[in-house]
């Protein structure tokens, strides 16, 4: 992702320049960091204090926002806000998807000297198919979070091996040096809009970002809330910002600055290779140049595979929630249900995909997220509506 700053920085900085270098090292941390996670914690509360809380009998957005919008919450407005929901996130999904699985094609090509085809693309859909179908049969507790853990494991040994293995010492002076400007410069650029140099900067990265977020923020707010029974909104709120920031921070420093040495110090030309359009070659091309890099190759896709496989997992669990029309304490979906929805999923990135380019995939969270904006509004009146009746009653 940084190649793309390093060629067209924020702040009329001079491309490929000393200081863009620093700010391209940064945004990404910007972007994935606390200002993008606070997404995530609205809908999280709202969805959670209505079904653990007030003990509505589902988890949908319609009844999160129940407090504000009373009776309608089940009639004609509710509908409509749970068809936004899922129409959101089905683009969303599919755009995550349809990012991530010509990442893994051009792995796979490389690992096997084959060629990246529409074909191969299909296979590593239809791997993930099998996999997830698999996660859906176990269910929730032996199914994704078995998968999710292994997951998460087998990243953190892998992002170890990349700061021992890579130049650690660039590595760490780099990252504290990017934490420091985001810490310095928070408020600028949440705040940022571009108004002088009118670089598109704003638009093509940072408002894409937050309508991502928005679009995916009803869905994780139902897989979180569904994993945080018992948990206090204190510990919700630090949670998700805290470990999601946190996270997220430690992947853009270790191995977006192990690529960022390789670029520029002449050892791959991977800001070259993104402008030409080959942005899954630039990054497989770097993880194979690590020390033993087939093997580091083969265990990056490997976790890729499953990460898209559980994405298919938990968003089939999260639309067949919203789907159902009672759903219990600690009761999940039937099987049938997500895996219908998990198959549903499989159609947008094939087209995505076929279609190609990040403008295309841009545009389909642009349009998904757009009605969620006010979802969003109503969650937060509802939440707040909610606790201040509730404080009222005791």
């Amino acid at each position: 992702e940084w190649a793309y700053y390093y060629n067209l920085p924020p702040f009329g900085v001079v491309p490929r320049s000393t200081e863009a270098i620093e700010w391209s090292a940064t945004y990404g941390m910007f972007h994935w960091g606390i200002a993008g996670w606070a997404f995530y914690v609205v809908p999280t509360l709202a969805i959670g204090y209505a079904y653990y809380v007030r003990q509505l009998p589902t988890m949908r957005v319609s009844t999160a926002c129940q407090a504000l919008i009373g009776r309608h919450a089940e009639g004609s407005w509710g509908k409509i806000l749970d068809v936004s929901f899922m129409l959101g996130l089905l683009g969303s999904s599919g755009t995550s998807l349809g990012l991530g699985v010509p990442m893994m094609a051009a792995g796979l090509a490389l690992l096997f000297g084959i060629e990246v085809t529409f074909g191969l693309k299909v296979v590593v859909i239809l791997v993930c198919t099998g996999v997830f179908s698999t996660s859906v049969y176990l269910g929730l507790q032996k199914g994704i979070k078995r998968l999710s853990t292994l997951n998460t494991r087998l990243a953190l040994l892998f992002l170890l091996l990349v700061l021992i293995l890579g130049p650690t010492v660039f590595i760490l002076k780099m990252g504290t040096n990017s934490v420091g400007l985001l810490l310095q410069n928070f408020v600028r650029m949440i705040t940022w809009t571009d108004p002088i140099h009118a670089t598109g900067f704003v638009e093509e990265w940072s408002v894409f970002y937050w309508a991502w977020w928005i679009a995916v923020g009803p869905f994780m707010g139902i897989f979180v809330a569904r994993i945080s029974m018992g948990r206090s909104i204190r510990q919700v709120v630090l949670g998700t910002l805290g470990y999601g920031a946190l996270g997220s921070t430690l992947f853009y420093m270790v191995l977006g600055n192990y690529a960022l040495y390789q670029e520029i110090h002449g050892i791959l030309p991977l800001t070259e290779m993104v402008q030409d359009g080959k942005t899954p070659e630039a990054i497989v091309l770097t993880i194979a140049s690590l020390p033993g890099g087939r093997l580091m190759l083969a265990g990056f896709c490997l976790m890729g595979l499953v990460l898209m496989a559980t994405s298919f997992d938990s968003t089939s669990y999260v639309l067949a929630s919203c789907a159902t029309a009672k759903l219990q304490i600690a009761e999940d979906p039937m099987r049938w249900h997500q895996l219908f929805w998990a198959f549903s999923l499989v159609l947008l990135p094939l087209g995505l995909i076929y279609v190609g380019g990040l403008d295309g995939l841009k545009t389909a969270v642009l349009i998904s997220a757009l009605p969620l904006v006010l979802v969003f509004i109503m969650m937060a009146i509802a939440l707040v509506k909610s606790i201040r009746e509730d404080r009222v009653l005791k």
